[in-house]
């Protein structure tokens, strides 16, 4: 699998230049600060902007996944409650070689990764999905009213 760098990914999006990224690299070398960190601290990279591009960095190895017929699993879901599924857009689906899988959308990656970080006692992964099916499968298995879903829509 060939590797993608973030440094590659903010010189493609125009916020950095190939000098900047070398000087960052020899940087993280001498330090072993990760490549975002020192960015911020180097060039004053908006952390969003970071962020961002690990959010394009991770989808670009890990794909995306279509919810469509996919089931949970049972003992998975009461993991998180309704509250933390609808804040985190985020849906526990299954066990995989002692990894749990939470499907979530790109929009709330970061979010949901802080989330299962401190809250999931458990080695995760994240699946990326299209946000209506997410939000469909919210609403299947973590129902609320209408409006409640409308509201966590705009985070």
């Amino acid at each position: 699998m060939q590797r993608i760098r973030i440094g590659e990914i903010l010189i493609q999006s125009g916020v950095l230049t190939e000098r900047q990224v070398k000087h960052i690299l020899s940087v993280q070398k001498k330090v072993g600060r990760p490549f975002g960190d020192l960015a911020e601290r180097l060039y004053g990279i908006d952390p969003q902007v970071v962020a961002g591009a690990w959010v394009e960095q991770y989808i670009k190895v890990a794909g995306t996944i279509d919810l469509t017929n996919v089931v949970p699993a049972t003992d998975c879901l009461g993991l998180v409650s309704r509250r933390q599924a609808w804040q985190f857009h985020l849906v526990p689906l299954r066990r995989d070689d002692g990894h749990l899988c939470l499907a979530t959308t790109a929009e709330n990656l970061v979010r949901a990764v802080n989330f299962a970080a401190r809250r999931i006692s458990e080695p995760v992964y994240f699946a990326i999905a299209d946000a209506r099916q997410l939000n469909g499968m919210l609403m299947k298995h973590y129902p609320v009213p209408n409006f409640i879903a409308e509201f966590a829509e705009t985070f």
